[in-house]
């Protein structure tokens, strides 16, 4: 927990006569910094807006990653050129891949973002 210095509550003590010492601890309140929370907490999955239309050949996948949390539930797919395609979890071929053991399910992609990948 981060405190504000006694000089810091004494100043706000002056500025405000006697409600400097509750503003100095509602103060202290919201500077709080919880130990041993990760960043990545409060991150937003990677989201699509739309499928790919055709079926990805499987010799170009390395693996896939789940946005199925999203407005638009997909799954998407990481290219041998990085590339990320989404595609309808629904789908057979879909199905029958992210049921292959030789692709990977990958760990979340950077966060917060929303693929648009041509047809």
């Amino acid at each position: 927990m981060v405190l504000p210095s006694k000089a810091e509550c004494n100043r706000w003590e002056m500025e405000v006569g006697s409600r400097g010492l509750p503003l100095c601890l509602l103060d202290s309140a919201f500077h709080v910094i919880p130990s041993g929370i990760p960043e990545s907490v409060n991150s937003s999955p990677t989201c699509c807006l739309r499928y790919h239309e055709k079926v990805l050949p499987r010799k170009l996948v390395l693996g896939y990653r789940r946005a199925l949390n999203c407005y638009l539930p997909a799954i998407i797919f990481i290219t041998k050129k990085k590339r990320e395609i989404c595609a309808n979890p629904k789908n057979k071929w879909v199905q029958e891949y992210i049921e292959d053991p030789n692709l990977r399910l990958l760990p979340p992609g950077n966060s917060g973002r929303v693929k648009t990948i041509r047809s």
